[in-house]
């Protein structure tokens, strides 16, 4: 996969999996790998109910992403440990 489908990629996905990983971490009291588990299963679902499968060798990219905006959620407080994490 080369740069430019990677970015193009990242662009489809992006809104789904941050609106998904702020849904899951609102409404699943799990551990963290858990949630991005759901979140990715989620994500999966929706798009085989919109009509669209997420390709396989799409699925590894998609888990990064979900992945990385954990992470930048988590970097910038949006999830406080503790905390309910705010839909904003």
């Amino acid at each position: 996969m080369n740069a430019l489908s990677i970015i193009a990629l990242i662009a489809k996905y992006l809104p789904v999996v941050m609106s998904t990983v702020v849904a899951v971490e609102q409404s699943v009291h799990a551990p963290g790998t858990t949630k991005a588990q759901v979140a990715l299963n989620t994500i999966q679902t929706a798009s085989q109910i919109a009509g669209e499968v997420v390709p396989e060798e799409h699925v590894q990219t998609v888990a990064h992403l979900v992945d990385g905006v954990v992470d930048v959620l988590n970097k910038t407080g949006v999830f406080a440990k503790g905390a309910p994490a705010s839909a904003q």
